[in-house]
């Protein structure tokens, strides 16, 4: 399944960015910088929903990304992943449980 999920992006003090999803508490990442922490984000992500999956959870709607509330310094962005092919990548089988 193909997912897109709106996150938050916060410089941190020690000048890593941290990553979490407001609809998925518990769901966060971290990076060295922007870039990595998005790549960071999309593992954590499809991770967490791949999990959910498996384990046949109710994965919740991704809030409309205008909806978000972040403050001036934190930067709202859209992580988008496929948790079809993270199950091919990591067991290369196309034998997904549905």
């Amino acid at each position: 399944m193909r997912y897109a999920y709106p996150s938050i992006i916060t410089l941190e003090k020690n000048g890593a960015y941290s990553v979490r999803f407001p609809d998925l508490p518990g769901c966060v990442s971290c990076g060295y910088d922007v870039a990595d922490a998005i790549i960071m984000a999309q593992d954590a992500l499809c991770l967490w929903l791949y999990d959910m999956e498996q384990d046949k959870k109710v994965i919740p709607k991704p809030s409309d990304p205008k909806a978000i509330k972040k403050s001036n310094k934190e930067i709202a962005s859209i992580v988008a992943i496929d948790t079809d092919e993270y199950h091919y990548f990591y067991t290369g089988t196309n034998d997904i449980i549905t």
